[in-house]
């Protein structure tokens, strides 16, 4: 029984919550004399503490003299619990990751970020703080459905932008309201050292492999770089305005020079 209270918990109800729950499970139904002696809570918290798991919809309430408790089935209620908990979860993230961003931004305008899952949360922030428009430079169609969530999302309040050098194979996520671009070359040196070197393969340097999958800059404030190096996937998320600012006049130069695809809301 302490297990599963201590389980309970964990899942977000109080102690007295968890035992009272927990007895009526045990008993079936109940009056409030009867939950006093199978759970141990003392009988005048007994009567809040129902009505309040009935205010939740965890427990039903049949009026009468006495009146009679019985609890919904245990699994609505835990997962219940599981998705308040998951989404209480998700919100404290996103809060902590933009307090993360905003503390770094003051302090250093340049920052590495290793493995998935941080990746994942800080191009989240960085999305979320949009003020004005998204940009998104995308070349790895294997993994745009971890980012597809993302940009349709903020599709939905701001202007975004994607461009896929590679053209729209294997993009099979709806995107929402974002705009997609196919670049064309609109100079020289564009084609031959941006494109050619930067966009279609690896770069070698010192003997490692470099290879970029994503750009997001949100605004012309921040600018996040996926890449792999060696097959390991890192970040390195920028807000120097000298390099935003360039980064996304280049990106504004290359959308307006674009073939803009239609279809953008999933029928790709």
């Amino acid at each position: 029984m302490d297990d599963l209270i201590r389980n309970l918990l964990t899942l977000g109800l109080t102690e007295y919550e968890a035992r009272v729950y927990a007895a009526l499970v045990g008993i079936g139904e109940g009056s409030a004399r009867q939950i006093h002696e199978a759970s141990g809570v003392p009988r005048p918290r007994v009567y809040d503490i129902a009505e309040g798991l009935a205010g939740k919809g965890f427990v039903t309430v049949r009026r009468g003299n006495p009146h009679v408790y019985i609890p919904a089935e245990p699994a609505v209620v835990v997962h219940h619990l599981k998705s308040a908990a998951d989404a209480a979860a998700t919100a404290a993230v996103q809060g902590l990751d933009a307090l993360s961003l905003d503390a770094r931004s003051k302090n250093s305008p340049i920052w590495y970020v290793q493995g998935e899952w941080s990746i994942r949360r800080h191009a989240e922030s960085l999305a979320g703080g949009v003020t004005r428009d998204l940009a998104v430079v995308c070349l790895d169609y294997g993994q745009i459905g971890e980012f597809a969530r993302l940009i349709a999302d903020t599709s939905r309040d701001h202007p975004v932008s994607v461009l896929l050098p590679n053209g729209r194979r294997g993009i099979r996520k709806p995107l929402g309201n974002a705009s997609l671009h196919v670049p064309q070359p609109f100079c020289a040196f564009f084609q031959e050292n941006i494109f050619e070197k930067v966009y279609c393969g690896p770069i070698p340097v010192d003997g490692s492999a470099f290879l970029l999958e994503y750009i997001f800059i949100a605004d012309d404030r921040v600018c996040m770089i996926v890449y792999r190096e060696d097959g390991v996937r890192n970040a390195v998320v920028i807000t120097l305005p000298f390099i935003t600012c360039v980064q996304r006049q280049f990106v504004n130069r290359m959308i307006a020079s674009a073939e803009r695809i239609e279809g953008s809301d999933g029928g790709l």
